[in-house]
């Protein structure tokens, strides 16, 4: 049985998709208290003392403002969206690699958001950090790809949890009226892409929407 380490496994997203995983993988749920993401010897350490094959970062962080309303006081929050998104994700997948291109196997599966192609107004710093990760898991691919290892992004759309919720409900239903479905996704639907991606060697550098047809 795979081994697969969820960080983010604790979110509104990431606790639904660990039990359905832990139907067909050994699944380690890794919340910010276990391992905080921005420090790289945390996450060296963990995969020092974790054999991982499978490795997906729902980790994230998400602050709304227009870039003319950023000021000193706000700067934390850049700083965070920053240090959160992009260098954790960083750390995550330096910290992974060792070990995967020692086995000859790994999956690397990164959360980006429709908002990397698509974004929308005061969503910039947050959707620029989806954007580098797309472009990041290519790189990553490249690089890895006689390895046996994988690296993917999925540009997730609006799902039935997580920061979903976090939108005021006035606009979250006109979200809803704008996907094609006229539904959010479910879960389960997340965690088949997933299982696809683990399955399917072939597919790597790739920048998969699950979006419910929704085109920006």
């Amino acid at each position: 049985m795979k081994t697969v380490a969820v960080f983010g496994g604790f979110g509104g997203i990431g606790g639904p998709v660990c039990e359905i995983l832990k139907n067909k993988f050994k699944v380690i749920q890794v919340g910010s208290e276990d391992v905080d993401v921005t420090e790289f010897d945390k996450v060296e350490s963990f995969f020092e003392e974790n054999e991982v094959d499978i490795v997906i970062n729902l980790s994230g962080y998400n602050f709304d403002s227009f870039m003319h309303k950023y000021d000193n006081k706000s700067q934390h929050e850049i700083d965070k969206l920053i240090d959160i998104n992009v260098k954790g994700s960083v750390n995550i997948i330096r910290g992974c690699l060792p070990q995967m291109r020692a086995r000859g196997f790994g999956r690397i599966i990164l959360i980006s958001s429709i908002l990397a192609d698509s974004p929308v107004v005061s969503t910039g710093i947050y959707a620029g950090t989806k954007g580098f990760l797309d472009s990041l898991a290519k790189t990553v691919a490249l690089e890895n790809a006689n390895k046996g290892i994988t690296c993917n992004t999925l540009q997730l759309g609006y799902f039935d949890g997580g920061l979903t919720y976090q939108i005021p409900e006035n606009f979250r239903n006109q979200i809803l009226e704008s996907i094609p479905m006229k539904r959010f996704g479910s879960i389960s639907e997340l965690v088949k892409v997933v299982e696809m991606l683990v399955d399917v060697q072939y597919i790597s550098g790739e920048n998969i929407k699950v979006n419910g047809g929704m085109d920006f």
